[in-house]
C-alpha cells in the first residue's frame, strides 16, 4: 500500500463538492484525514495540512469500475457511483476503504460541510498483470498476538485501579476513585445535589437531631456519603438514635434497617461495623418482618463482605430465611430473593478461600460475581469492599503476576473450561479495572468533561474486542446507567464527535450477544435510536433493529422468526436473528408453564410443532457448517460465520434437549438428529484444529462438542422411545452407524474416527466385577438389532480403531449375547475373502497392493486382540472353541502360508497361538507350526523362534500331520539356522535337537529326508550346535545325525512377500482403482455338433420359424411370448432375452451382485459388479 494522493480540497458550486481524478486505475484502500497545523510527512517538514471546521460529516463517492470487465458488465452502467459516509470528529483519523479486488477506480468525489480539508489516500495502482509462469511457494507469515499495554491490561497489574486514576487525572479537583463509586453505582444523588457549588464534597451530617425525625427520615438523613474522618462517637450516637426508633418489631422497621445497612454497605467500613454491633439484629429480622423488599435490601447490603459476614453467623436470621423457604404460603418471588441472599452469604466464604488457595471452588466463586455485576448497587458494593478493605486487597495483591501474560478466561459464560487459579485472579483484576474505569466514564458524563469521557470509551471500546475482556465488559455495559448513558451520546445532535463514534460501536458490540437482547434498556436505547450516525451503517442499523424489535415483541415473534424458511446458505444477520429468536424462547422458559405456552403458540399460529422445526434448522446449520470444512480448498475460511454457526447449533441443541425429554422426537426427528449432531461434532473437532485456541470460534467450537455428546447420551437412555416397543438409542447408534459412510465432503477417514468417538462417548462403561442383576439395554435390546450395521462399521475403521471398538463391545456384552463373537466371525470370513482375492493373478499391481494392505490391516487387528492383556484370553478362547472361526481361522493362516506373506505383527499374532496351540483343533495346531517353521526361517536369530515347535510336534495326532509341508519347512528352517550358525542360542540347539529327535521317531521314511538343505549345511548345524549343548544331548545328536538324509534339491516356493505397514497412492491410481473397467461383449465359443440330448445352441430354428415372427428381433406385445411358449419347440430358445415390456424389480443381493426378475415371466438374472466397481472375480 502506498500514498496515491496528497490534497488539501476546498468545495465548489452551491452543491458544495470537490474531486479528484486519478490518472490511472487505482485502488483506494484507506483514507487520512489531518487536523489544521499537523504534518502528515515526517520527511517533508514544509507540508502542512489544514481542515476547517474541526468536526463534520462527508459523503465520498466512488466511481467503481470493473477490473476485468464481462460482457454483463459492458452492458451495465459505466459512470457508477459507490458511497460511503465519513464522520470526521477530529485530530488526526484513517478510514479503511473495503473496494475488493474485483473493481478499481478514477474518481473520488466529495461532499460536505467543510471549508478545507487536508486528505491522504493510500492504496495501489492497478496495472496489468503478467500470466504466471511457474509458480514458487512461500511460507505464510506467523502472525504473533499482540500482547496489550500494561497501562490498559488490569488483568495483569497489581493495581488493578491504577487505569482509572490515570483517566481521573484529566479532571481539575478530581473527587477519589471510591467517591465516584459510591455516587454513580450506589448513592445516586439527587438533582439538588448536582447543582450544589460544594458538590461532590457533600456528607451525611449524623449528628443533626431534629424534633419531627422517625425511623424513614433518619434512614434518609444517611443517603448521602459519610465523611471518612466521621467520629466513633458520632456513629455510636446515630446507632443509639436507631434503636430508640425500633419497638415495635414490625416489617416497616425491618425494611428501614435493612436500608440502613445497605446504605452503609457502600461507605466506610467503621460506619457498617458499628452498626453491626449496636443494632438487634435478631429482634428485628424474622419470618414475620422479612419481606420481599426487605430482603432485596439486604442483597444489596450483603455485598459488603462485613455485613454478609454478620449475617451469615446469625442463626437466628439464618432460621428465619429457611423457615421462609420451608413456608408453603411465600410467595415466589419472596422465594427467589431468600435463595440469593442464601447464596450471597455462603458465597463471600468461597470467594473470600479462592483469592488465596489454588485448590478454591473457582467456579462457584464465578457464579458470587456473576450475581453481584447483575445489579448496580450490588457492584458498587462489592467494588468498595476490594478497593477500601485492607483483608481483601492483601488477599489478592498477594497473587504474583504472570510472567507470559493472558486474557481472562470466559467465566460468565456457561460452560467455561476448567478454571486454575491464576486465571482466576486475573480475571477478578480485569473485572475490578472494568468496573472502576466505568465509573470513572459515567462521572465524566455526568459531569461533561469531554476529554476524560473520550479516553474512558476509547478504552472499553478497546477491551470489547479483546476475548475475556468483551466478555466481562458487555455484562456490565448491560447494567440500566451504562446502557442509558450509551444511548445519551448517540443522540445527542450536532458535529461529529469520538465520544459518539465509539459509543456507537460499543453499543453494536453489545447487540451481537442474544441474551443482551434480553434487557429492556438496552431494546428500549436501541428503539429510540435515529439518524445521522457516525460509526453504524445503514444495513447494521436495519439489523439491530430487527433484533431488537423481536425481543420486544415476544414469543410471538420468535416463533415467526423461527418458522420463516431462511435462504440458505445462512447469513450472519440471520443467525443472529435466529439467536435472539432462541433467547426469547428460553426466557419464557424459565417462567410458570413456559414450556407450554410455548409449544402452544407454535402450534396455534403456525400449525407445526416446535421440536421438527428445531430440527430442521439444526440440520440447516450442520449443512452450512460442512461446506467450511471439507476436503476441497476454500477461497477464505469465514471465521465469524463458522463461530455464529456454532453458537446458532449450541443454543438449538440446548432447546431441543429441553424439549425432547418432556416431548420425544419422532423416528424420523431423532434419525435427522442424529445424523446433523455428527456432522457438527466432525465439524467442531476440525474447528479446534484450525482455528486459534484463543478466538471465539474455538471456543464456540468447543462448546457444542459438549453439547453434541450430551444431547445424544439424553437420547439414549434405557426409558427413551421413538416409538412404541423401539427405543431411542437403537434409531441413534443405527444413524450414526450408516452415517459414518456419508462424510459431506469431508476428510471420510476423520469423519468414520469422528464417528467412532461420538459412539465411543454414548455407549455406558463395562459392568463391574459383581454382577448386575439385568444387562444393559444396549446390550439385551439394542445391539441384536444393529449386527449388520456393526460389521459394516468395523469394517471401516483403523485396526487400533477397530480393536478398541471390538473391545468396548465385549467389554459391554459381558457374555449375554454374544456380539463380540459374532462380529469376529463375519471380520474372519472378510480376511478369507480378501485372502482369496488376493490369490488370483488378474490383479492390477496398485489393486494387489490395495489387497497387501487390507491383509496386513486384518493381521494388525487379530495381532492385538490376541496379545491384549484385558481381552486376550476371552479371544483366544473364542477363535479355539468356536468351529465356525477355528476353521475360518484355519483357512486364513493356509493362505497366508501359501502367500508366503510376512510382517512383524503377523510374527507377533502367530507366536501368541503357538502359545495357546494345544487349545486348538489338531489341523490349525498343524498350521501354526507351519507358520512358526515359516517365520523362523525369515530371522533365526530371534532368541525363542523355536520354543513352542516341540511342544506342538509332541501334541499332534499322527493323521493330523502332512508329511510333504512338514518337510518343506523343517529343512528350509534348519538350513536358515546354518546358515547363521554364529547365532544359534542354548534354547534354539535344544529345539532343533527335539525336532530332530521326533522326526526320527515318526515311522514314515520320508521325515528322515530333510528337503532344501544340504549335506554340508547339516554337518555345519550340527557341528555348531553340538558345542552349545551338554554332553548327554550331544551324544543323542550324535546318534540321530546318520539317520537323516539331506536332500539337496532345491525348494522353489513363492518369494516372500513383506506385507505393507502404509498405503500411499497416487490420486490417478485411486481414481482408476475406483472406476468401473469397460465390459467387452463377446461371442460364445460353440460347437456346430449338438449335443446328445439334440438340443439346438444357435440358430434358434424354432423361433425364426414361428408364425410370430416378423424378423430376425421380436418386441413382445402384452402376454404373446407365453403363447410361444405353448409351441414344443419354444423350449428350444434358450437364449431368449427378458421381455422389455414386463415388470421389474430390484433385488439387492449380498456382496457385490445386482439381480433383476422379470414378474410376468419369471425371469431372474444376476449381474456380477466386482468389489468397489470392479468386476467380479
Amino acid at each position: 500500500m502506498g500514498l496515491l494522493q496528497w490534497c488539501i480540497l476546498s468545495p465548489q458550486g452551491p452543491s458544495k463538492l470537490a474531486a479528484i481524478l486519478f490518472p490511472v486505475a487505482v485502488r483506494v484502500q484507506s483514507i487520512r484525514i489531518f487536523p489544521t497545523g499537523a504534518q502528515p510527512f515526517s520527511q517533508s517538514p514544509g507540508v502542512v495540512a489544514t481542515t476547517e471546521p474541526e468536526a463534520f460529516f462527508l459523503d465520498v463517492f466512488f466511481n467503481a469500475s470493473p477490473i476485468h470487465p464481462n460482457n454483463q458488465d459492458a452492458r451495465g452502467a459505466k459512470n457508477a457511483l459507490v458511497p460511503t459516509r465519513i464522520a470526521y470528529s477530529g485530530g488526526q483519523m484513517e478510514f479503511v476503504v473495503d473496494m475488493g479486488t474485483e473493481y478499481a477506480t478514477r474518481l473520488v468525489i466529495i461532499q460536505g460541510e467543510f471549508d478545507q480539508l487536508s486528505m491522504a489516500i493510500y492504496g495501489e495502482i492497478i496495472a496489468d498483470t503478467p500470466d504466471i509462469q511457474s509458480y514458487e511457494g512461500r511460507p505464510l507469515p506467523a502472525l504473533e498476538p499482540v500482547p496489550l499495554s500494561k497501562a490498559i491490561d488490569p488483568s495483569n497489574s497489581v493495581d488493578s485501579t491504577a487505569l482509572a486514576e490515570q483517566l481521573l487525572s484529566l479532571l481539575a479537583d478530581s473527587p477519589p476513585l471510591p467517591l465516584i463509586i459510591r455516587l454513580m453505582l450506589c448513592l445516586k444523588p439527587p438533582d439538588e445535589d448536582w447543582e450544589h457549588e460544594d458538590f461532590p464534597y457533600l456528607y451525611s451530617d449524623l449528628d443533626k437531631e431534629d424534633e419531627d425525625f422517625d425511623l424513614e427520615s433518619l434512614v434518609q438523613s444517611s443517603s448521602r456519603p459519610i465523611r471518612e474522618d466521621v467520629s466513633v462517637q458520632s456513629l455510636l450516637n446515630f446507632a443509639s438514635r436507631i434503636n430508640g426508633f425500633i419497638g415495635s418489631k414490625t416489617s416497616d422497621e425491618a425494611y428501614y434497617v435493612a436500608k440502613l445497612l445497605s446504605i452503609s454497605a457502600a461507605q466506610n467500613s467503621l460506619i457498617s461495623r458499628t452498626l453491626l454491633k449496636n443494632l438487634d439484629f435478631p429482634s428485628i429480622f424474622n419470618e414475620d418482618t422479612l419481606d420481599e423488599t426487605t430482603l432485596l435490601s439486604l442483597l444489596d447490603a450483603a455485598a459488603n463482605i462485613q455485613i454478609s459476614q454478620h449475617l451469615a453467623e446469625d442463626q437466628a436470621f439464618i432460621h428465619s430465611l429457611e423457615d421462609i423457604q420451608s413456608n408453603p404460603a411465600s410467595e415466589k418471588t419472596t422465594l427467589v430473593a431468600v435463595k440469593r441472599l442464601l447464596s450471597r452469604l455462603h458465597s463471600w466464604e468461597i470467594f473470600e478461600d479462592a483469592l488465596s488457595f489454588p485448590s478454591g471452588d473457582f467456579t462457584g466463586s464465578a457464579g458470587f460475581l456473576k450475581d453481584i455485576v447483575s445489579e448496580e448497587y450490588s457492584l458498587g458494593c462489592w467494588l468498595e469492599c476490594m478497593i477500601n478493605n485492607d483483608y481483601l486487597f492483601a488477599k489478592l495483591s498477594g497473587n504474583p503476576i504472570l510472567e507470559a501474560p493472558r486474557a481472562p478466561p470466559l467465566l460468565f459464560e456457561d460452560g467455561h473450561s476448567e478454571i486454575k487459579h491464576p486465571d482466576f485472579i486475573s480475571f477478578v483484576r480485569a473485572l475490578l479495572g472494568i468496573t472502576s474505569v466505568l465509573s470513572v466514564w459515567a462521572w465524566a458524563d455526568s459531569i461533561g468533561n469531554n476529554a476524560c469521557q473520550e479516553r474512558a470509551l476509547a478504552v472499553l471500546s478497546l477491551w470489547q474486542g479483546i476475548d475475556g475482556y468483551r466478555e466481562i465488559l458487555n455484562r456490565c455495559l448491560l447494567l440500566r446507567q451504562p446502557t442509558r448513558r450509551l444511548g445519551w451520546i448517540i443522540t445527542e445532535r450536532g458535529p461529529p464527535r469520538k465520544s459518539g463514534i465509539l459509543a456507537e460501536r460499543l453499543l453494536v458490540g453489545l447487540t451481537k450477544d442474544p441474551r443482551a437482547m434480553m434487557h429492556d434498556d438496552l431494546i428500549k436505547t436501541i428503539l429510540s435510536l435515529e439518524p445521522p450516525f457516525s460509526s453504524i451503517e445503514a444495513e447494521e442499523m436495519l439489523e439491530i433493529g430487527k433484533l431488537a424489535r423481536v425481543a420486544r415483541d415476544g414469543l410471538s415473534s420468535a416463533v415467526e422468526e423461527l418458522a420463516y424458511s431462511s435462504v440458505r446458505p445462512f447469513s450472519l444477520r440471520r443467525l443472529r436473528v435466529l439467536r435472539v429468536a432462541l433467547a426469547v424462547l428460553r426466557r419464557e422458559m424459565e417462567e410458570d408453564d413456559g414450556d407450554w405456552r410455548i409449544l402452544e403458540t407454535f402450534w396455534n399460529e403456525r400449525e407445526q410443532g416446535l421440536l421438527p422445526r428445531l430440527v430442521t434448522i439444526l440440520v440447516d446449520i450442520a449443512d452450512d457448517l460442512n461446506q467450511h470444512f471439507t476436503v476441497q480448498p476454500q477461497p477464505r475460511m469465514n471465521q465469524p460465520l463458522s463461530d455464529l454457526l456454532f453458537r446458532t447449533a449450541d443454543d438449538v441443541l440446548h432447546l431441543i434437549t429441553h424439549f425432547s425429554q418432556s416431548y420425544p422426537l419422532t423416528s424420523r426427528d431423532l434419525r435427522s438428529l442424529t445424523t446433523s449432531v455428527a456432522d457438527l461434532f466432525a465439524c467442531s473437532d476440525i474447528a479446534t484444529t484450525t482455528f486459534s485456541q484463543d478466538s471465539a470460534a474455538y471456543l464456540a467450537a468447543q462448546k457444542v462438542r459438549g453439547s453434541c455428546r450430551t444431547i445424544l447420551c439424553d437420547s439414549t437412555g434405557p426409558d427413551v422411545h421413538a416409538e412404541p416397543g423401539v427405543l431411542s438409542a437403537q434409531i441413534v447408534l443405527r444413524t450414526l452407524l450408516d452415517h459414518a459412510c456419508h462424510s459431506s465432503g469431508r476428510d471420510p477417514v476423520y469423519h468414520i474416527l469422528q464417528i467412532y468417538n461420538l459412539i465411543d462417548h454414548i455407549l455406558p462403561t463395562a459392568p463391574d466385577a459383581v454382577q448386575v442383576a439385568e444387562p444393559s439395554h444396549w446390550v439385551s435390546a439394542v445391539f441384536p438389532k444393529v449386527l449388520y450395521e456393526l460389521e459394516s462399521f468395523c469394517r471401516l475403521l483403523q485396526p487400533e480403531t477397530q480393536f478398541l471398538f471390538i473391545k468396548r463391545l465385549v467389554q459391554l456384552d459381558n457374555g449375554e449375547t454374544g456380539v463380540g463373537e459374532w462380529l469376529l466371525i463375519e471380520g474372519m470370513k472378510q480376511f478369507a475373502t480378501t485372502l482369496q482375492n488376493l490369490a488370483g493373478n488378474a490383479q492390477a499391481d496398485e489393486y494387489r497392493l490395495v489387497l497387501q494392505y487390507q491383509v496386513s490391516a486384518s493381521v494388525r487387528f487379530w495381532e492385538l486382540l490376541v496379545t491384549s492383556p484385558v481381552i486376550s484370553t476371552w479371544a483366544v478362547s473364542i477363535l479355539s472353541t468356536n468351529p465356525d472361526l477355528s476353521h475360518s481361522l484355519n483357512e486364513c493362516l493356509a493362505a497366508i502360508l501359501d502367500h508366503s506373506l510376512s510382517s512383524l505383527p503377523l510374527t507377533h499374532l502367530v507366536r501368541k497361538l503357538a502359545k495357546h496351540a494345544t487349545e486348538f483343533s489338531p489341523e490349525v495346531r498343524f498350521t501354526i507350526l507351519l507358520l512358526v517353521l515359516r517365520i523362523a526361517q525369515t530371522d533365526p536369530s530371534v532368541v525363542d523362534a523355536l520354543d513352542f515347535v516341540s511342544g506342538i510336534l509332541h501334541s499332534l495326532p499322527n493323521d493330523a500331520i502332512g508329511p510333504e509341508p512338514l518337510r518343506n519347512e523343517v529343512g528350509p528352517t534348519l538350513a536358515a539356522y546354518a546358515d547363521h550358525a554364529s547365532l544359534i542360542t542354548d534354547n534354539a540347539s535344544e529345539a532343533i535337537l527335539h525336532i530332530l529327535e521326533w522326526l526320527s521317531a515318526q515311522e514314515s521314511p520320508k521325515m528322515k529326508t530333510l528337503a532344501g538343505i544340504s549335506s554340508e549345511a547339516f554337518s555345519r548345524l550340527c557341528a555348531s550346535i553340538t558345542h552349545t549343548l551338554p554332553p548327554p544331548h550331544q551324544e543323542k545328536l550324535a546318534l540321530l545325525q546318520p539317520q537323516f538324509t539331506p536332500d539337496e534339491d532345491d525348494l522353489l516356493g513363492p518369494a516372500t512377500i513383506e506385507l505393507p505397514e502404509s498405503l500411499s497412492l497416487s490420486l490417478s491410481t485411486v481414481v482408476a482403482l475406483f472406476s468401473a473397467q469397460p465390459f467387452v461383449p463377446s461371442t460364445p465359443k460353440g460347437s456346430k455338433t449338438p449335443d446328445i440330448l439334440g438340443m439346438v445352441i444357435s440358430p434358434p430354428t424354432a423361433l425364426l420359424r414361428s408364425p410370430a415372427a416378423t424378423g430376425l428381433t421380436k418386441t413382445y406385445a402384452n402376454n404373446d411370448f407365453r403363447q410361444l411358449r405353448q409351441v414344443p419347440t419354444a423350449r428350444l430358445n434358450t437364449s431368449r432375452l427378458p421381455s422389455t415390456h414386463g415388470e421389474f424389480a430390484y433385488l439387492p443381493c449380498w456382496g457385490c451382485c445386482v439381480g433383476f426378475v422379470d414378474v410376468n415371466d419369471d425371469w431372474i438374472g444376476v449381474v456380477d459388479v466386482g468389489i468397489n466397481g470392479r468386476p467380479g472375480l
